[in-house]
């Protein structure tokens, strides 16, 4: 019987591992191991896919039957990967399904199965933990699955511990209003909250004055704090929503402005600080015209470790928009500022998170990752003699964003012709 079960393995790795892309190789592998897993399964007896009675039938462990039952039963070889036991994992399944007294035939394909996939690992990969970082990028919506979300989590976590630097939110809220002439006024707040450094000789730019027209011209001196008590020459801070002074702050002369730059100081939570910023930018955008359609973004830029970030759009209820705002995420990884330019495309990257439109109560707009929302969103509306009902209001939402990425969200203002 063994020199059975060896020469269909053996001709399995020569015949379906041999060729074709990873994905191709990958999937393949990985539904074979699917239905052999299954017959074997049934050949033991354990007719009804129930993770607590298989557990029972092969005296494994809860949690390793569990994952082999959802491999089994996942929509697709991607998504079930997630589940895949270990080597550890299979061998201990393996000993176990051949204890139970399932037929040679099924145990023989589920060999010939595991050795194609070992096949796949080894050619397109290396070992296992390359292989799976290599499917992350295999699934239907990159990025979404539980796989993702746990490296996005462990490089989080990491980047925080060698840069020594974290914040619990990234965020960004952009109200576009109707301006004088047509054109589009801009408000900005940004900032962070819970900015946290695990070096005391660190120092971090928290923001920045440079502004751009819609070509691309300088419009430099133009932007006027949102918060109008707040001196023209001074950090445009939102006082009453951050926990340091705008003196407090070291001010960089660059080539394309100031940086406002958050002193070396105290660690951990003692040293934390929420720092948030409010400008107006007065004519920041192109005359709407009929017939006219004129793409507009906003951006976020994040490049320290953060857990959560926040992208609000509210705009006005007198722009007119065409379609639904799209999302788009590109790496600075090779340097860039993350702004539009011809060959910004080349650094896209996929992303599974979408743009939300939140209903028109703002009682329900408070999020949980940002303490005091609502007041801050009602103090911005207030300095720019808005209401609520004046906006439609957009929202992207994302945990443990990929860093140095720039997060943009884009509409079209105007009406086609």
């Amino acid at each position: 019987m063994t020199s059975t079960i060896r020469s269909v393995r053996a001709e399995t790795v020569g015949t379906d591992s041999g060729s074709g892309t990873f994905e191709e190789a990958a999937a393949h592998a990985l539904e074979r191991l699917r239905s052999a897993t299954a017959a074997t399964i049934k050949s033991a007896g354990a007719h009804d896919l129930n993770s607590l009675a298989l557990s029972r039938k092969l005296g494994i462990d809860k949690s390793l039957s569990w994952r082999m039952v959802r491999f089994v039963e996942a929509a697709n070889a991607f998504s079930a990967s997630d589940h895949l036991p270990g080597d550890a994992g299979l061998r201990i399944f393996a000993r176990a399904i051949r204890a139970s007294g399932a037929a040679a035939n099924p145990l023989a394909e589920f060999d010939a199965a595991i050795d194609e996939l070992e096949g796949v690992v080894a050619r397109h990969a290396g070992n296992r933990t390359a292989f799976r970082a290599l499917l992350t990028h295999c699934t239907e919506l990159p990025h979404a699955d539980n796989r993702a979300a746990g490296l996005r989590r462990g490089a989080h976590e990491a980047n925080a511990a060698l840069w020594g630097i974290q914040a619990h939110t990234r965020l960004m809220m952009a109200f576009l209003t109707a301006g004088e002439g047509g054109t589009v006024d801009v408000a900005l707040v940004s900032g962070f909250l819970g900015l946290r450094r695990s070096r005391r000789d660190l120092s971090w730019p928290v923001a920045r004055r440079r502004v751009l027209g819609h070509e691309g011209r300088s419009r430099d001196g133009l932007a006027l704090p949102l918060d109008p008590s707040v001196a023209m020459d001074a950090a445009p801070m939102l006082s009453e929503y951050s926990t340091i002074r705008g003196e407090s702050l070291r001010p960089v002369g660059t080539d394309h402005g100031f940086w406002y730059e958050l002193p070396e100081g105290d660690i951990g939570l003692s040293g934390a600080v929420n720092c948030v910023f409010g400008e107006r930018l007065p004519s920041a955008g192109p005359v709407l015209k009929n017939g006219e359609v004129e793409d507009a973004e906003v951006m976020i830029r994040v490049d320290l470790p953060v857990e959560h970030l926040l992208l609000e759009v509210f705009v006005d209820q007198k722009i007119p928009i065409s379609g639904t705002p799209r999302l788009s995420q590109f790496n600075l990884l090779t340097g860039g500022s993350g702004e539009n330019s011809p060959d910004r495309e080349r650094a896209r990257m996929p992303i599974a998170d979408q743009v939300q439109e939140l209903r028109s109560d703002p009682r329900t707009w408070s999020t949980p990752v940002a303490p005091r929302h609502w007041e801050m969103v009602n103090d911005c509306m207030h300095w720019m003699s808005r209401r609520p009902a004046d906006f439609r209001v957009y929202r992207v939402s994302m945990q443990w964003p990929l860093i140095p990425t720039a997060i943009v969200v884009s509409t079209q203002l105007g009406h086609r012709s």
